[in-house]
């Protein structure tokens, strides 16, 4: 299982738990985007995370929030990007945006929010990289995992087996170690506060894995 470490959360300011997480074997960092529009608060600008990942030797898998997220994409294609991952409820066409994403040699991910059902979104597993499952309300870190989001694992294995889909299957949201044991199916664990909050990043990440 692969890790993705977000910092929304830190008992450290921005820089040093960026340094921190740079710092631990983790094979990505998540760094979630927020307009404003699609979640109601504001969270690094086009400009501040160009700053900040410029040079990151880390794979970023980015994560926008945002009801218009094309803009986003365009902005930070040139930095070390895996994924791009736009949600499923927004307003924009969907596909369009995939193949927009693909077009920059990107892989394409797709978020979906608790209320989304696999039903809803399935016109687009076979053409993403990675299915983020929200397993919180999107927006604010620190929130315990909401149960029902566990049972879209299982779904999206279950697909992806059937017809031979190639996405990875992640999920966001109240991750620790007592949630752990329900997530075995994951292919990339996202954890935020339970890594950030601590001292030892490495130690967090071991345990999670």
């Amino acid at each position: 299982m692969k890790t993705s470490v977000t910092f929304l959360k830190s008992k450290y300011d921005r820089s040093r738990t960026i340094e921190k997480i740079m710092e631990t074997d983790t094979e990505y960092i998540h760094i979630d985007i927020m307009d404003g529009i699609f979640v109601d608060r504001t969270v690094l600008s086009i400009e501040e995370t160009r700053e900040l990942f410029l040079n990151s030797q880390k794979k970023l898998d980015i994560h926008l929030m945002c009801e218009k997220p094309r803009e986003y994409i365009e902005a930070l294609s040139d930095l070390n990007v895996e994924y791009f991952t736009i949600h499923a409820e927004i307003k924009e066409n969907v596909k369009e945006l995939i193949s927009y994403i693909h077009s920059l040699g990107i892989n394409a991910g797709l978020a979906i929010k608790l209320e989304t059902t696999i039903e809803d979104v399935r016109d687009y597993l076979d053409s993403v990289e990675n299915i983020l499952i929200m397993g919180i309300n999107p927006g604010y870190g620190g929130q315990p995992l909401t149960l029902s989001a566990v049972n879209k694992i299982h779904e999206l294995k279950e697909c992806r087996e059937r017809y031979n889909y190639h996405y990875q299957i992640s999920l966001d949201g109240g991750v620790n170690s007592d949630t752990r044991s329900l997530l075995g199916d994951l292919d990339i664990i996202v954890a935020g506060s339970y890594i950030c909050e601590s001292d030892d990043y490495q130690a967090k990440i071991n345990t999670l894995r």
